[in-house]
């Protein structure tokens, strides 16, 4: 009788696991399977969580993280291959941004815009009889942060991406802030702080603990009555209680925009200060515009992010300018497939070489141009 009773209470302890985890955000990755796996210490790169939680960078892909059969993070916490820290005599470009850097889109850290302009320009370096003097090829890092705004890929830049010395950096940033921005509600700060959530993945549970997560049942009734509200049923990015921050800054984001001052706009001060850093830095600055598929519903729906996007392109381009960086022309007509789109603002495979062809056009002439003016030095 004892033994039916358990294994009846697995069969529900299993069945409730199933049905709590069906409709979760496949974004978050955070299902009851997940969180238990995570408690009990599960190292299955299939089974890990797509974020890190850490000191002083926020937040990183999860190192190692593998979905669709493939790696798609690497054990550095970014996405695509393994860059060292020390330089080499290859170009090195580093590409930070958002989702669309990131290549929210596609399958494979191959099929992204990044690791398809690495491809080309490996194609291109060894003959050219400029380049392939200076190059031996080139290495692009995908620093991109599904979720990143202007906040993170400054934090990033300055605590972990600064140290790769990179010959370019690539900036695609403005949509994240947009929405953020309108979606803000009465406790908007100025360091994201109102928004942000702080915690991605779970730390394994003290052995005793843990051992009795193996029970589905137990695991069931202790994530339904601890860890309910980390499974990411709403936004994954966000906080999902009530969370305890200051109140420092009384900031009226619509005010604001419309009186044009953005010493204390987030996007603008964070933009700002990593261009200088950059430039700092003795890397080339080029900025992607982050384009709206203007036939999404979402752009269409929502006025206030279509018009936040592009105030945000344009303040990108007037910082670029300032700091002597290059503008990438990238519009929403350059994707010659319109079907390319998935969505308001990714595309998929097709879209994201597209989107390489582009930026290598504008890398490879920014760079022989430099490369010229050395020689003749």
């Amino acid at each position: 009788m004892l033994l039916i009773i358990v294994i009846a209470l697995e069969v529900i302890g299993y069945a409730a696991m199933w049905f709590s985890s069906h409709n979760t955000d496949f974004l978050s990755n955070k299902n009851y399977f997940r969180i238990r796996d995570m408690l009990i210490g599960n190292k299955d790169p299939e089974h890990l969580p797509r974020y890190l939680t850490l000191p002083y960078l926020g937040y990183i892909p999860y190192p190692q993280y593998k979905s669709h059969g493939v790696e798609q993070h690497n054990c550095d916490g970014y996405r695509g291959s393994r860059i060292p820290l020390s330089r080499n005599k290859k170009l090195r470009i580093l590409c930070l941004g958002g989702s669309t850097t990131y290549g929210f889109g596609v399958d494979s850290p191959s099929q992204t815009f990044p690791a398809q302009l690495e491809i080309l320009l490996n194609a291109f370096i060894p003959q050219d009889s400029i380049l392939s003097r200076r190059y031996t090829g080139a290495e692009v890092l995908n620093a991109g942060l599904e979720a990143g705004t202007s906040a993170e890929e400054l934090q990033q830049y300055l605590f972990k991406y600064s140290y790769y010395q990179s010959d370019v950096v690539i900036v695609s940033s403005g949509v994240n802030d947009a929405q953020l921005a309108a979606n803000s509600s009465d406790s908007f700060q100025l360091d994201y702080t109102h928004y942000r959530r702080l915690q991605f993945h779970l730390e394994p549970l003290a052995l005793p603990t843990r051992f009795m997560l193996h029970s589905w049942f137990f695991s069931y009734v202790s994530i339904r009555l601890y860890y309910n509200e980390f499974s990411g049923r709403q936004d994954e990015f966000s906080h999902q209680r009530e969370v305890t921050f200051p109140l420092w800054s009384t900031v009226n984001t619509d005010s604001l925009l419309q009186l044009g001052e953005y010493a204390n706009y987030p996007f603008y001060n964070n933009t700002r200060t990593l261009f200088a850093q950059v430039k700092t830095d003795g890397a080339l600055l080029l900025t992607l515009p982050n384009i709206l598929n203007p036939h999404s519903g979402l752009v269409i729906g929502k006025r206030s992010y279509s018009a936040l996007t592009e105030l945000n392109a344009s303040l990108s381009k007037k910082l670029t300018e300032e700091a002597g960086g290059i503008i990438v022309p990238f519009t929403f007509d350059s994707i010659k497939n319109s079907s390319c789109w998935i969505d308001d603002c990714h595309l998929n495979a097709e879209g994201e070489a597209n989107k390489a062809a582009i930026l290598f056009q504008v890398v490879i002439s920014s760079i022989s141009q430099s490369s010229s003016k050395q020689a003749i030095r």
